[in-house]
C-alpha cells in the first residue's frame, strides 16, 4: 500500500480498528473520546466526508496522518504512514526519498554590542516596542554574510545563538534554542510563553509580563525544549499566534501540563499574533526604511 491510498483510509474504520466507537453524531459528523488523552466528555470530532477531525478539548485538528502522530509521537510523515500501516495490518510501500542539499548560511565576523543603530530602534519603534524595553532585551549584532555585512537587532537564547530581526531579514545565528528569562527571586509560579522574541517584547510594553518568568520558544518546533523549564511551574500562560502553528503549540503544551496551561490568545482574538495587537492599540506611521 503507497501514501496516496493511506490517505485514503476513511478515519471513521481507523479509530474503529484502534477500538473507539463514536458515540453520537450531529449535522457534520460523529463524536469519539479524544484517542490519545482521557475526557470525561467526548470532545473528539470526526467529518467523515472531509476525512479530517478535530480536537474541541485541546484544539489540535488535521487529517489521518496528524492523528498517527498526535498518537505515536512521531512528526516525521513516513513514521506516521507505519504507525497507520502497522494499526491497520498493511504494508507501506516506501517511496524514494532523495536527501537534499540545504546550504546554510555562514556568518562571518559576528560582532555584539549595544542596540544603537537608529534604523533598527526605529523598526521596532514602528512596531510599538520603545528605546528602553529594546536595549534592555536586545543587542546589536553585526555580521558579515556571503561577503557583505549586514546589522541586525538581536535577541540571545539559551545555547547563546542570537534570533536576528531587521526590516528586510528574519533568520538567527545558530544555534537555535529557547530563551528563558527568570527574575532575580527566582520564586515565581507564574510562566509566560511566547512564540517570538517581538511578542515578548510587546507584552513588556503592555504591562503583561509583571516582573513574571518568561519562555520564548523563538519558533514553535522548539516546543519541546521548553518542557523541561516549564515543568516547574504552576500556572504557564501562553500567549501565542492566532494561527493553526499557534494552536498545535497549545494543544502540545496542554497535553503535557493540563490546566496549568491558560490560552491568553483571547485577549486579541482579531489579531495575527500580540504584537499586532500593540500595533493597532499604537498605529505606527508610514514611512520607507533602507538600512
Amino acid at each position: 500500500m503507497n501514501i496516496d491510498e493511506i490517505k485514503k483510509i476513511s478515519l471513521v474504520e481507523f479509530l474503529n480498528q484502534l477500538g473507539y466507537q463514536p458515540t453520537g453524531r450531529d449535522s457534520k459528523g460523529l463524536w469519539f473520546y479524544a484517542p490519545y488523552r482521557s475526557e470525561r466528555k467526548p470532545s473528539f470530532h470526526v467529518n467523515p466526508n472531509r476525512q479530517v477531525w478535530f480536537d474541541f478539548g485541546t484544539g489540535a485538528g488535521g487529517d489521518i496522518f496528524s492523528l498517527a502522530g498526535e498518537m505515536s509521537g512521531e512528526t516525521d510523515f513516513l513514521k506516521q504512514a507505519d504507525y497507520i500501516a502497522e494499526k491497520m495490518r498493511l504494508t507501506v510501500a516506501k517511496p524514494y526519498k532523495p536527501t537534499s542539499f540545504i546550504e546554510e548560511p555562514t556568518f562571518k565576523n559576528v560582532k555584539v554590542s549595544r542596540l544603537t543603530s537608529p534604523a533598527l530602534l526605529k523598526y521596532l519603534a514602528d512596531r510599538g516596542i520603545t528605546i528602553d524595553i529594546a536595549q534592555l532585551y536586545c543587542v546589536q549584532v553585526d555580521y558579515e554574510l556571503h561577503g557583505k555585512q549586514y546589522y541586525a537587532i538581536g535577541f540571545q537564547n539559551n545555547a547563546n545563538g542570537y534570533e536576528l530581526r531587521n526590516p528586510f531579514f528574519k533568520g538567527s545565528y545558530p544555534p537555535k534554542h529557547i530563551t528563558h528569562i527568570t527574575h532575580i527571586s527566582n520564586d515565581n509560579a507564574r510562566c509566560n510563553v511566547f512564540e517570538g522574541f517581538i511578542d515578548f517584547l510587546s507584552a513588556e510594553r503592555l504591562g503583561f509580563n509583571d516582573g513574571m518568568d518568561s519562555v520564548v520558544l523563538n519558533s514553535v518546533s522548539n516546543v519541546a525544549k521548553a518542557i523541561t523549564p516549564l515543568a516547574d511551574y504552576t500556572v504557564i500562560q501562553c500567549y501565542l499566534d492566532n494561527d493553526a502553528a499557534g494552536r498545535a503549540a497549545l494543544a502540545r503544551l496542554r497535553r503535557e501540563f493540563g490546566d496549568r496551561v491558560m490560552d491568553k490568545s483571547a485577549l486579541y482574538p482579531d489579531n495575527k499574533d500580540l504584537n499586532d495587537y500593540l500595533m493597532s492599540l499604537y498605529p505606527k506611521k508610514s514611512s520607507k526604511l533602507k538600512l
